[in-house]
């Protein structure tokens, strides 16, 4: 590198942030001669503002021949890259501000030119780093520069329909849909085919490869049924292909497959022209990249000035996509460089970093990734309140009422504490200081239920990644919907009744006449309170024959006033949800004319199936309930932090058959695929071995995701199991949860003492 330093270096500043010493440190090295510089970063180390902190040292360093848009900056969510942008803003607006009140007009005129220029730097996730690259460079792999990411799903589910539709006459997949074999319903099938091909996809494997190594396996009792899942799998990815070909387009993960063969055949030739755009490729949350994604960066490492690679191997919680914990220290060690460290946590106050770091030494203990120790920086918090730092609650029972109602009990201790918050001094506890973690979007939902039905007063602010369909005010509109075309249908009317779009309740006595075929729908039609509702749905079924069906759902809620409804309690993601369904149904009718009936079957083929999407976005500053205890699972507050943590049902098995697989796809000996179908169909000799490995390598990925959790914390982190009894199960058994990592470190955590770590007593 060449270029002269324009500005004396403070010595604890690069790019006008202040940083610590080791944070200095990944600095200079990634200005030193290098080509890669790869860091392991602990949770709230300050990864985010080292690298922003990087590109405005060395634009400063380098002025006269790099700019700030030479860079691209790879982020692993769309929530991630907009904070990495809102940093590297400030850091810009905060040099730019600096030379205005120094009276600089040319350092001004300098930062002001990187101003103009940031709207042109690249920041964004690996998808649409793929995306340019093939728009740019493309027709290596016959992708026209029109190219389109298809992200309408009706162009994969018609392919899906498709598939369902020709193998059950076809001789080798027909088998499947055999109820006597497999006794799993349609959407079920649908489901699991579905998730299985993108996790194939999203492996990085081709799906031809891997229906002829399953074809080659040797002869079983279960290998007909692993061929035909292998089959279906083929011919899905084969219509699939034809479909997005015809319309010019690829879907999201073809943009990782092709932008990899295209490096691959064409790299020589394509990254020195990538050389000559960017400089310097930057690359967030590594731990969570697979080695699809890293074959591409390995392409570009030699022809750009420099890589930072930055990832924490105990963050490595996105093992179901394929990511692999191991890549960051692959990449260290196949580049020759030493793997820096960011250790110093600056999130947890110091008595939590104590208490933190003896969990982590015991769970080191079983996994070695946890070995990378969490520091405690000289300048951490101590704070001066009464809350202790790591506290630990057991209820003796297995009523899940008695859990909620802890869960309960604790929040409400809490909100009348006051803590001692880093720059703020003391105040008093708010319940938007309280984040409540769960592991799965299901346990979440189910609290979610319980906190209503015992009345709780506490407001709760529930965040469900991608459970858009799984919400109670969308479930609840299509048992409406059902009901009002199924009317005089005594079952669907049943199950409206139980929503708030029919608030009413039937007597007890209406469900056992006998002198009815249809006593509930004669008790509704009869009845003053019911009156408006009932002409609501006569009047709904005569338009359906000549009103759109986003018409149709506009009409619904305004009869049932429904928006009204979740107003009046404060609900205001459930109305902008409610709004959310409309232009869906908008969408879907944009693709093809629909009819109520087709959508309602779209419409229940999307909560069947979980169909992942996110609730609609509410504007914060309009919600009535601002002040709210916030539920979250722990992936979706990954890189989050808040000041007081709990996590609930920490006795939760880690390995239990509901969780155990039932696909496998190998790589190892080019085995092909695996499977364990309804009524253990399909499994071959080798099933138990790779049962084996993946329970090994779940506690792993289970003790990473309780790493996150527990890191979440910036005060108090607060643990709550239940059950009959207290005590440490075996290592590896089939009982080990989180409860028992917590046992394990028993000894260092009540070593530390009442004023950091309150545990229960072990009977």
């Amino acid at each position: 590198m060449s270029g002269g330093i324009s500005i004396t270096v403070e010595n604890n500043k690069r790019g006008g942030i202040e940083l610590s010493e080791e944070q200095l440190l990944i600095v200079d090295r990634v200005i030193g001669s290098d080509k890669i510089t790869v860091v392991s970063a602990g949770a709230g180390s300050g990864k985010t503002r080292v690298m922003v902190a990087t590109v405005l040292h060395l634009v400063d360093t380098f002025r006269s021949e790099t700019s700030i848009d030479d860079f691209a900056l790879i982020t692993f969510t769309n929530k991630a890259t907009d904070e990495m942008r809102q940093r590297l803003e400030e850091g810009v607006e905060n040099l730019l501000r600096k030379s205005e009140l120094e009276d600089n007009e040319q350092e001004r005129k300098f930062w002001f030119a990187q101003k103009e220029r940031l709207s042109s730097t690249f920041i964004g996730t690996i998808h649409g780093f793929c995306s340019m690259m093939l728009k740019t460079f493309g027709y290596q792999e016959y992708v026209p520069h029109e190219t389109e990411v298809l992200i309408a799903r009706r162009h994969f589910l018609g392919a899906l329909d498709d598939t369902m539709n020709y193998a059950l006459e076809n001789a080798e997949m027909s088998i499947l849909f055999q109820s006597n074999k497999i006794p799993w319903a349609i959407h079920e099938m649908r489901s699991k085919l579905e998730e299985w091909y993108e996790r194939v996809r999203g492996n990085g494997r081709k799906i031809e490869d891997l229906y002829n190594e399953t074809v080659n396996q040797p002869n079983d009792d279960g290998k007909e049924y692993r061929v035909a899942v292998a089959a279906f799998l083929n011919n899905l990815d084969k219509r699939y292909k034809s479909i997005k070909e015809s319309l010019g387009g690829v879907d999201s993960n073809d943009l990782l497959h092709k932008t990899a063969t295209m490096m691959q055949q064409n790299g020589s030739t394509i990254a020195p022209l990538l050389g000559r755009r960017f400089q310097y490729l930057f690359v967030d949350e590594f731990q969570d990249t697979d080695r699809l994604q890293k074959t591409i960066i390995d392409q570009l490492i030699q022809e750009l000035r420099h890589v930072l690679v930055v990832g924490d191997r105990k963050q490595a919680i996105y093992g179901f996509r394929g990511a692999d914990d191991s890549i960051i220290k692959q990449m260290a060690e196949e580049n020759g460089v030493t793997m820096l460290s960011l250790n110093a946590s600056r999130r947890p106050t110091k008595p939590l970093n104590e208490a933190q770091s003896a969990l982590f030494d015991s769970m080191g203990e079983r996994y070695s990734v946890m070995k990378d120790v969490l520091v405690t920086p000289n300048e951490a918090h101590v704070p001066q309140d009464s809350m202790v730092p790591f506290q630990y609650y057991h209820v003796y029972s297995r009523n899940k009422n008695e859990l909620v109602e802890e869960l309960i009990k604790r929040i409400k201790m809490f909100q009348s504490q006051e803590i001692d918050m880093h720059g703020k001094g003391l105040c008093n506890v708010q319940y938007k200081d309280i984040c409540v973690l769960f592991r799965s979007n299901d346990q979440m939902l189910n609290y979610e239920q319980q906190f209503k039905e015992l009345k709780s007063d506490i407001p709760v602010v529930t965040d469900v990644s991608g459970g858009f369909f799984q919400r109670n005010e969308i479930i609840n509109c299509y048992y409406m919907l059902q009901a009002m075309m199924k009317y005089r249908d005594d079952v669907s009317l049943d199950l409206a009744l139980e929503t708030p779009f029919l608030p009413f309740k039937a007597p007890v006595h209406i469900y056992r006449q006998t002198d009815s075929v249809t006593p509930l729908c004669d008790w509704f039609e009869g009845t003053p309170e019911c009156l408006d509702w009932y002409k609501g749905i006569k009047e709904f079924r005569k338009r359906i024959k000549i009103e759109l069906v986003p018409q149709l759902l506009i009409r619904l809620y305004e009869f049932t006033k429904i928006r009204e409804y979740y107003k009046s309690r404060g609900n205001a993601q459930a109305v902008a949800n409610l709004e959310k369904l409309v232009m869906w149904s908008r969408e879907q009718m944009n693709a093809e004319a629909l009819t109520m009936q087709q959508f309602l079957e779209r419409f229940q083929n999307a909560f069947l199936t979980e169909l992942a999407m996110d609730d609609a976005e509410v504007d914060e500053e309009n919600q009535q309930v601002k002040n709210a205890v916030r539920f979250s699972t722990v992936h979706s507050a990954k890189g989050l932090e808040y000041p007081i943590v709990i996590i609930p049902n920490i006795e939760r098995p880690l390995l239990n058959d509901k969780q155990m697989p039932e696909f496998f796809d190998i790589d190892e000996d080019n085995w092909g695929l695996d499977v364990c179908l309804q009524g253990e169909k399909g499994m071959s000799s080798r099933y138990q071995e790779w049962i084996g490995k993946y329970n090994q390598n779940h506690l792993e990925e289970e003790a990473r995701i309780f790493y996150v959790a527990v890191t979440r914390a910036q005060h108090v982190v607060c643990l709550i199991s239940g059950g009959d009894y207290l005590k440490q199960n075996k290592i590896g058994s089939n009982r080990w949860s989180w409860k028992d990592e917590v046992l394990s470190a028993y000894s260092g955590l009540t070593a530390l003492g009442e004023t950091k770590a309150l545990m229960p007593k072990i009977k």
